[in-house]
């Protein structure tokens, strides 16, 4: 990779502009790389990692004794993140297997790995070292002596031009706006997040995440009116049911049953002429939230139009997951499986169901919420989008079922018959 080492380092986040120059003096084409926060107009925002930083861009010609398979212009983007590496090669792993792309191939050493993938005519690599480089702190990197750990990698890629452009490439002809007849998504600012977007659009597929006065028996719209505004909590019970039961179609035994109109409230702001009581009664009396019904006397009122937070997503969900009683569990069991820093701040309620999910392993709700992370901000309202990502699973890993799962196998016996 052009730069690599060097790039290693001697990072551009966090240095002076004299420590930049000497970094790469030895580069031949140094001189070349650009130092912005602009990304490329075809670059593919679902390859973002989260918690990074872009240093720089450069466009190089394909080198064939790299990459046999690439030609023409090769766009290289270069990226910091205070990371560690494993975190990092765990996200791009996952995100490959679960987005739709191709992995050709995959390089060990000793000082980096790196992942090859394709999809629909994007060739991508991604060059991860194996550990970070000490960098001077901000804000004043060049009279300070404190130095912090950072993690430099490169997101490369190379289009073919016979190909059809990637889904997540924006394009300036047709706009993903005028298909949406066809289900594209949007490419204004309110289209979710990149890496969100296909949870969102296997859950719609499927006649989920439908909004007030929408009918589950349409095909709906494969995009969310408002996919980075906060989920209330009522408009999410309802999604938990429907999701479970959409998914669960076939197992009635692990259906959650709506509450029926005759049922007395159990919270007193959600009487029976509520829009959401059917779904919001029949969690709490199947037990999988916090009520008067399941020993918790202070839990008299729901709050459905308060916007959902993350501890109580998980507060909700995991227990439908995994269908049983949870363990107790501390902030420094939490801490010791998640690595949050803030983990002192979680509610002792949500504690059980924040610590049961890392037991998922790579399907657990946070892996999906929150990408890589080191904070939780258990108290951060929960996004549409960030809410379908968690409700796309539902169950244990190896038991449980995806939105994606049930739409192949509903597409395969639709193909069949």
């Amino acid at each position: 990779m052009i730069g690599l080492c060097l790039g290693l380092l001697f990072p551009l986040v966090g240095c002076s502009g004299t420590a930049v120059q000497q970094a790469f003096s030895a580069d031949p084409q140094a001189s070349q790389w650009t130092s912005t926060q602009q990304l490329p107009a075809d670059y593919p925002a679902s390859l973002n990692y989260p918690n990074a930083n872009l240093q720089g861009v450069l466009k190089t010609k394909a080198d064939a004794s790299q990459e046999p398979n690439w030609q023409g212009q090769v766009q290289q983007t270069r990226w910091g993140t205070p990371d560690n590496s494993q975190d990092v090669q765990k996200f791009y792993r996952q995100l490959f297997q679960q987005q739709g792309w191709q992995l050709t191939g995959q390089k060990l050493s000793q000082q980096q790995l790196i992942f090859l993938a394709e999809r629909q005519g994007l060739k991508v690599r991604v060059t991860i070292p194996a550990a970070a480089t000490l960098v001077p702190a901000q804000p004043n990197p060049e009279s300070s002596t404190t130095r912090v750990p950072l993690l430099v990698f490169f997101i490369d890629y190379v289009s073919d031009p016979n190909s059809k452009p990637d889904p997540s490439t924006p394009s300036s002809t047709p706009s993903p706006q005028s298909q949406g007849s066809q289900g594209e998504l949007t490419g204004t600012p309110e289209t979710e997040s990149a890496d969100l977007q296909t949870y969102v659009q296997d859950l719609r597929q499927l006649g989920l995440l439908t909004t007030a006065g929408e009918s589950t028996a349409s095909t709906p719209s494969r995009v969310l009116s408002n996919p980075n505004q906060p989920v209330t909590r009522g408009t999410f019970a309802r999604w938990l049911v429907e999701t479970n039961n959409r998914l669960y179609r076939d197992r009635t035994a692990y259906q959650i049953r709506l509450a029926a109109s005759s049922q007395q409230p159990t919270f007193q702001d959600v009487p029976k002429t509520h829009p959401d009581f059917a779904y919001i009664q029949g969690l709490a009396e199947a037990g999988f939230i916090p009520s008067p019904l399941s020993g918790d006397p202070n839990q008299k009122s729901f709050k459905p139009d308060q916007p959902l937070t993350r501890e109580t997503l998980l507060l909700w969900k995991v227990p439908i997951d995994l269908r049983r009683i949870l363990p107790s569990a501390t902030a420094d069991k939490v801490k010791e499986v998640w690595g949050f820093k803030d983990a002192q701040k979680i509610s002792p309620t949500a504690m059980a169901a924040i610590f049961a999910d890392h037991k998922n392993g790579d399907l657990a709700n946070l892996r999906r919420l929150l990408g890589s992370a080191l904070l939780l901000q258990p108290q951060k309202p929960v996004t549409q989008a960030e809410a379908a990502a968690c409700l796309w699973f539902v169950g244990v890993a190896g038991e449980g079922y995806s939105a994606k799962d049930v739409l192949q196998a509903e597409q395969q016996t639709q193909g069949s018959s």
